[in-house]
């Protein structure tokens, strides 16, 4: 019976863990990582959450201009005393299941705050943001 119990603990850990680790589980989520990610000024793993609108993987030279204007934007949120938090205002999925807008706010140290919408696409099970430059 000792054991029976030991054991069931550690599946429950286990699944714990595995489901707190998983990234992308929605589409709320990656944007609110992105956000966490710029924050820690890590932005190749930023890029990394992008995909174009076929769902193919940004090319190099795509990634490279996301990691430029996500240290431009980086500036512009010092300049507002830094990042604050996010707040997730909707979360809507396609009928499909394989597209997604959040709309959501972000928040300043000074107070102030923007509103955003991000256009997120499922690829393979996982969910990226959509990369919309030309």
């Amino acid at each position: 019976m000792k054991n029976f119990k030991i054991l069931s603990l550690v599946l429950v850990f286990t699944t714990f863990c595995f489901m707190s680790c998983s990234s992308g589980s929605s589409p709320s989520d990656v944007v609110k990582k992105s956000y966490e990610l710029i924050k820690k000024k890590n932005y190749e793993a930023v890029a990394k959450l992008y995909v174009k609108k076929n769902g193919e993987k940004l090319s190099e030279d795509e990634a490279k201009k996301i990691e430029g204007l996500l240290g431009m934007a980086s500036k512009e949120i010092e300049k507002k005393g830094g990042y604050k938090g996010i707040t997730i205002d909707s979360e809507e999925i396609s009928e499909d299941g394989n597209s997604a807008t959040v709309k959501h706010t972000i928040e300043y140290d000074n107070g102030k705050s923007n509103s955003e919408t991000s256009k997120l696409l499922k690829v393979d099970g996982k969910w990226f943001i959509l990369f919309t430059m030309n």
